[in-house]
């Protein structure tokens, strides 16, 4: 059974229960009826999803994206931008990584594979993994207070940290982050080897008052029981009590020995895009509180390990972070208009993130 089928009859079954419970309780039914209406509920998942939409009162729940259904293209204006931080080498991670391969072909989720390098000591050099990827895992532990980083972990929309290998916990915060208002209406279109981005804030935009800080204490926050993890330095364990903006603090992973680095000379070492063809709006990274990046990945690979903790494994992986490039700063008072260069055909999705590393409040793609 697919994810989205396992998906649908949990949500089923949720509903079902909920309003045969309700009922007893208003109808005071006997025990023998009770009997009879549960072993009459037991039909196959399809009819219980042909009940479900047939049933008066339901309409307002067929309005958002149903599982098991890819919205047309299009017709999802604010999707959920999800990061999944894994490694080949991972014992824990083959099933957060199939999850990353129902949750591609989804509209209304970005989900993007960053693959770390802190697990290729092992005995298995991940054939993805990227220092970047790992310097981004350790700023968001850093950002919410965690002395830890692991895989499979799960970022959603820069501000829900979950364990990937909890499928189900993370597709219930998928449908939480979905119902959230908009901030901003982001566009993205390819125009001749180019990418014009678009971007306007709505009438639900927070207001532009301390914005460095707006959501910096995120309630229930807690620190994750973990599955493979790198305890951060005591260096790091002391930055986390400044300011989010003041990046300038060092995060390293003890067992894996990086050299440290801050956000803002992570920014400066990024490549950067060729200078963009026309901007409103828009000013250098780092100056301004929200950050404008550009992300490339690969669809889909296949990859046979033959040592590590997965040995004897093929694997496939779904969109597979291959750049991550900060475009500029914005600060959401007035329109943005940016064109920038956009070589090759991989698929690009655009972020408008709060600085510091926090929430990430518009996203979009281009396949």
């Amino acid at each position: 059974m697919s994810l989205n089928a396992r998906m649908h009859d949990r949500i089923a079954a949720r509903k079902f229960s909920s309003a045969l419970g309700e009922g007893i309780r208003l109808a005071g039914l006997s025990a023998a009826v009770v009997l009879g209406l549960t072993i009459a509920s037991v039909v196959p998942a399809g009819a219980q999803a042909q009940m479900q939409a047939q049933a008066p009162g339901q309409a307002g729940d067929q309005s958002g994206a149903q599982p098991g259904r890819e919205e047309p293209a299009g017709a999802v204006d604010h999707p959920v931008l999800l990061e999944l931080y894994t490694a080949q080498g991972c014992a824990s991670c083959p099933p957060a990584d199939e999850m990353m391969l129902d949750l591609a072909s989804r509209e209304d989720v970005i989900a993007l594979a960053l693959h770390v390098d802190y697990w290729d000591y092992i005995g298995w050099t991940d054939t993805f993994a990227s220092r970047d990827n790992t310097e981004r895992q350790q700023r968001y532990a850093r950002r919410y207070g965690h002395s830890t980083i692991y895989t499979p972990q799960v970022v959603i929309n820069g501000l829900q940290i979950l364990e990937g290998f909890r499928v189900m916990e993370v597709m219930d915060t998928i449908a939480t982050q979905r119902e959230r208002m908009a901030e901003v209406e982001l566009e993205l279109v390819r125009n001749d080897g180019a990418l014009e981005i678009r971007a306007e804030p709505t009438e639900n935009a927070a207001p532009q008052i301390a914005m460095a800080s707006r959501r910096s204490a995120i309630s229930g926050m807690a620190t994750n029981s973990v599955v493979g993890t790198l305890s951060m330095s005591r260096r790091a364990q002391a930055d986390r009590a400044e300011s989010a903006d003041d990046t300038a603090g060092e995060v390293a992973a003890d067992a894996a020995g990086a050299a440290p680095e801050s956000a803002a000379s992570a920014a400066a070492a990024a490549p950067q895009s060729e200078t963009p063809r026309a901007s409103t709006g828009i000013t250098r990274a780092g100056t301004g509180p929200f950050l404008l990046q550009l992300i490339r990945y690969r669809p889909v690979e296949t990859v046979d390990i033959h040592a590590g903790e997965n040995a004897g494994r093929t694997m496939r992986y779904a969109n597979i972070v291959t750049s991550w490039e900060p475009l500029g700063s914005w600060d959401m008072m007035t329109p943005l208009r940016f064109t920038v260069d956009l070589p090759g055909d991989e698929p690009a999705v655009v972020i408008i993130q709060e600085a510091g590393q926090g929430e990430i409040v518009a996203a979009a793609r281009l396949r």
